[in-house]
């Protein structure tokens, strides 16, 4: 008690000296603790995937007038000839389609959301915390798995399995599960919904 009571009169007695130290170490500990969350952060970066570190996209170089460049994108054909040829060496070969805005109706709501279509085998291969629904969410053509926060913005609280939405006024899709969101510090962050390569 007594400590403190001097430690009092000292701040008193030199208020702006310990204005400037008080100031300084706590200014100090916040930029300390900023680093270290952005450290953690970029460290993290697509580690909640259960296998993060065998999981590969398979990207092209293209010459285009003397130039190389990368694409996303590769030949169709690909996907079939690593599973006959590397078959033993994957897993999964799962073809997919670049993320992008859709707009996803259900009933009178029609919101704009990002999604993407996978073949079978994208919920394993992202090791994806099925809220509803099971790995095999996705083996009937003509159906979409949510992510939890767009499951609540069409359904609320009522169980959105087997319910109907049509996307891009174009595809009548069943739900058949409901996905945990991926976290910020995922390069799948904006996904809201996975529907099948069959669609696309």
């Amino acid at each position: 008690k007594n400590y403190f009571k001097i430690s009092w009169r000292n701040l008193r007695k030199n208020k702006m000296h310990s204005f400037i130290n008080i100031t300084g170490l706590a200014s100090g500990m916040a930029v300390a603790i900023l680093i270290g969350l952005w450290i953690y952060d970029e460290i993290s970066f697509d580690k909640n995937f259960k296998n993060h570190d065998r999981i590969a996209r398979v990207i092209q170089n293209v010459t285009n007038s003397g130039a190389v460049q990368t694409w996303n994108s590769v030949p169709y054909p690909l996907a079939e000839e690593l599973r006959k040829n590397y078959g033993g060496d994957f897993k999964h070969v799962v073809l997919g389609a670049g993320a992008g805005d859709h707009v996803l109706s259900a009933g009178d709501k029609k919101l704009t959301r990002n999604g993407v279509y996978f073949e079978k085998g994208a919920i394993e291969m992202f090791s994806l915390r099925m809220l509803q629904g099971n790995k095999n969410s996705l083996d009937d053509p003509s159906t979409v798995i949510l992510s939890s926060s767009a499951a609540k913005a069409y359904f609320g609280d009522a169980d959105p399995v087997n319910k109907t939405l049509k996307i891009d006024n174009e595809f009548d899709v069943k739900v058949t599960g409901v996905y945990e969101d991926f976290p910020a510090n995922s390069s799948f962050a904006d996904w809201q919904f996975i529907s099948t390569w069959d669609i696309l």
